[in-house]
C-alpha cells in the first residue's frame, strides 16, 4: 500500500498534532478530530475518529480502538498508531479501505501520555509514563541517572574497585560479565547508571538512587489495583492519573468498541489477558477468541503469542497489577491484546523462550549480550556502541562510561527499522478490524394480508467474525443490549416493537468438523434470525427496517408495502 509520511525519526507531540489536524481537514465526511483530556503540562490528548460518515455515524458502527504510549518511552507504539492512519488516508480508493471505513469505525489514539513521551524524546532521561515525582515528592538519595559527559545519551558507567562485583568479558571488551567467586586477581568493577550521586554520600558505599518519574500508567486501573507495596507504580488510587481517567472516560462513553489494541515496547510478543490472574480462571470461550485474532496477529509479525499471566511473566514474578488491558476485559467486556513491538534478542540469534527461564548462568547472560553487539555491529554500526571511554567524574574521579543509547537500540528499534517494524502491526491491525461483528438485514419481505394491513418479515444476521456481544465476559453486567429490529414509517399493529432477538453469534460461532474426505459444520448458537409484523399502511408506502445492536451498531434497509 502507498504511503505519504516519512518514517526516519519519532515524531514529537507537535509533528503528531500537525499530522492529525491534517486529516481532519482534508477529510471531514471521515474524520472528526478531538481531544479527550488535557495533560498537568497543557497538551491536549488528541484522538482521531475515522468512518465513512455517509454510511452512518461513529457510534453507529461497531469500533476499532487502538492507543501507544501508555508507557512514554515506547515511542514505537506512537509511530504504529501514525503509521496505520497514513495507509488509511493514503489508500482511500483501496476496496479493503472502503470496506472498513463504510462498516466500521477507528479510533486512534497515538499518545495516552503526551508530556512523558514528549520527555522522553527531547532530553536523554527516561521514564515509564509520565515527567512527575512519584512515589516520592522529590528526587532520593543515591545514583540519578544523568548525561554526565555532555553527548546526549545516558549510557553505563563503571567504577573501578578491588570490591567490584564485574570483571571484562573475555568475548568482548565492551561487555561485562559477573565476576566469580574465586577471582581473586585482576581488574574489577562496578557498573551503575551515567549519573550523578544526589544528597548525603559517604564517600564510599554507591547505590542506585529509586526513578523520581515512578508512575506506570499501565498499572492505575482498577481492576486488580494494588497500593505501591505490592505494585510499584501504581497510584495514589485507581484512575488517580489524568491520562488514564482521561482514556478509561473515554471508552465507558463509547460502547461501540469491540476490540482494543494497546501498542508497547519492547520484545516481541503478541499478548493477551489475564495479567492478574490465569487464563484458566477466564470464560474459554473469550480465550478462543483471543487466540483466532492473535493468530492473524502471528501471521504478519511473526510475534509469538502469550498469555500475560501464563506464559509472559516469569513463573516467580508476582502478576501484574491494575493493567489497562485488564481494564478493558474484565471491566468493559472488550477483548485488549498488546503488542509488544521490536524483537531485538530475536534477530539476534536467541530465540527466547516462554515463560522467560530463570536464573540464568553468567556464560548465558555474557552470551546473549555478546549475540546482541554482534547484531548491532553488522547492522546498525559499530558506533552504535560506545567503547569504555575514561571520564572524570565530580565525586567518583575517574570512571568510564560506555555502552549505547538504549532508547532507539533495545526499546526501540533504530530509526532505520521503524518503518518495517510498524508496517507489519499495521497489516495485522487491518485484518483485525474486519473481525468486529457486521450486521446485516438480509431480506424484508411484505404481503398484503387485508385493506390497509401487512405483514412484514424480516430476516437478518451477524456477518462478522465476533459475536454482537463480542465478548462473554460483557454479558456479566447485565447492560449490554442485544439485537433490535424496528420499523419506522409504518403503524405496527401486532408484533414487538422493537422485536427483541438477543444477541447473534458471529462467524466465531461455528464449530466444523474433519476426519477423512469429509467436513462438517455446526454452530453455538444463532447467526440469523427472523422475525414478522403486521403493520398498517397502504400499498406502495415506504419505510425503513432499523437494526441496532449494544456493541455491533446500527444499519438500515429501505422498503416498501
Amino acid at each position: 500500500m502507498k504511503h505519504t509520511q516519512v518514517y526516519d525519526h519519532y515524531y514529537l507531540y507537535g509533528e503528531i498534532e500537525a499530522l492529525l489536524k491534517g486529516y481532519a481537514q482534508a477529510h471531514p465526511e471521515l474524520t472528526e478530530l478531538i481531544s479527550i483530556g488535557t495533560t498537568p503540562e497543557g497538551r491536549e490528548t488528541l484522538l482521531l475518529q475515522v468512518t465513512d460518515k455517509s454510511t452512518g455515524a461513529f457510534e453507529d458502527k461497531p469500533a476499532f480502538y487502538v492507543e501507544g504510549n501508555i508507557h512514554a518511552g515506547e515511542v514505537t507504539g506512537s509511530m504504529t498508531v501514525m503509521y496505520l492512519l497514513d495507509t488509511i488516508f493514503s489508500n482511500l480508493d483501496d476496496a479493503s479501505i472502503q470496506h472498513i471505513l463504510k462498516n466500521y469505525t477507528v479510533y486512534a489514539l497515538p499518545r495516552v501520555s503526551p508530556d512523558g513521551s514528549e520527555y522522553y524524546l527531547t532530553t536523554p532521561g527516561t521514564l515509564r509514563s509520565a515527567p512527575r515525582y512519584y512515589p516520592f515528592a522529590a528526587p532520593m538519595p543515591g545514583v540519578q541517572r544523568k548525561d554526565m559527559d555532555g553527548d546526549g545519551v545516558i549510557r553505563l558507567m563503571r567504577v573501578k574497585t578491588p570490591y567490584g562485583a564485574w570483571k571484562v568479558s573475555e568475548k568482548d571488551p565492551r561487555v561485562m560479565t559477573r565476576r566469580q567467586p574465586d577471582d581473586l586477581f585482576g581488574d574489577f568493577y562496578n557498573v551503575y547508571d551515567e549519573g550523578e550521586i544526589e544528597g548525603k554520600w559517604n564517600g564510599v558505599d554507591i547505590e542506585a538512587a529509586p526513578a523520581p518519574f515512578g508512575n506506570d500508567f499501565n498499572r492505575n486501573y482498577p481492576i486488580g489495583w494494588q497500593t505501591e507495596d505490592v505494585q510499584r507504580g501504581s497510584g495514589d488510587y485507581p484512575l488517580s492519573n489524568p491520562e488514564t481517567r482521561h482514556n478509561a472516560d473515554f471508552l465507558l462513553a463509547h460502547p461501540n468498541v469491540c476490540f482494543v489494541v494497546d501498542m508497547h515496547t519492547a520484545g516481541g510478543q503478541n499478548l493477551f489477558t489475564p495479567g492478574y490472574k490465569s487464563a484458566k480462571q477466564a470464560i474459554k470461550q473469550d480465550i478462543d477468541l483471543y487466540r483466532a485474532i492473535c493468530n492473524i496477529a502471528q501471521q504478519e509479525n511473526g510475534y509469538p503469542i502469550l498469555n500475560v499471566y501464563d506464559d509472559y511473566m516469569p513463573q516467580s514474578a508476582p502478576q501484574t497489577c491494575g493493567g489497562f488491558d485488564d481494564f478493558c476485559h474484565f471491566a468493559l467486556g472488550i477483548p485488549a491484546m498488546t503488542i509488544e513491538c521490536w524483537d531485538l534478542a530475536e534477530r539476534s540469534g536467541l530465540h527466547p523462550v516462554y515463560p522467560p527461564k530463570e536464573n540464568k548462568t553468567d556464560a548465558e547472560k555474557e552470551n546473549e549480550l555478546c549475540a546482541m553487539l554482534k547484531w548491532i555491529d553488522e547492522h546498525i554500526g559499530t558506533d552504535v556502541y560506545q567503547p569504555w571511554t575514561s571520564f572524570e567524574h565530580p565525586q567518583l574521579g575517574t570512571v568510564e562510561i560506555g555502552g549505547c543509547d538504549a532508547k532507539f537500540v533495545s526499546q526501540n528499534p533504530p530509526p532505520a527499522y521503524l518503518e518495517q517494524e510498524v508496517a507489519k502491526h499495521t497489516a495485522f491491525m487491518l485484518r483485525g478490524m474486519k473481525l468486529l461483528p457486521l450486521l446485516h438485514i438480509d431480506e424484508v419481505k411484505t404481503t398484503q394480508v387485508g385493506e390497509d394491513l401487512f405483514k412484514v418479515e424480516v430476516t437478518c444476521g451477524n456477518r462478522g467474525y465476533m459475536p454482537t456481544y463480542v465478548f462473554k465476559e460483557g454479558l456479566k453486567s447485565k447492560r449490554l443490549k442485544g439485537v433490535s429490529l424496528a420499523l419506522e414509517g409504518v403503524e405496527v399493529v401486532e408484533g414487538g416493537e422493537p422485536a427483541e432477538l438477543g444477541h447473534l453469534e458471529g462467524m466465531s460461532g461455528y464449530t466444523t468438523t474433519s476426519w477423512g474426505i469429509t467436513q462438517g459444520t455446526g454452530q453455538r448458537g444463532a447467526i440469523r434470525k427472523k422475525t414478522s409484523w403486521i403493520v398498517r399502511g397502504q400499498k406502495g408506502q415506504s419505510f425503513k427496517v432499523v437494526m441496532t445492536s449494544g456493541k455491533a451498531g446500527r444499519v438500515t434497509e429501505d422498503a416498501s408495502l
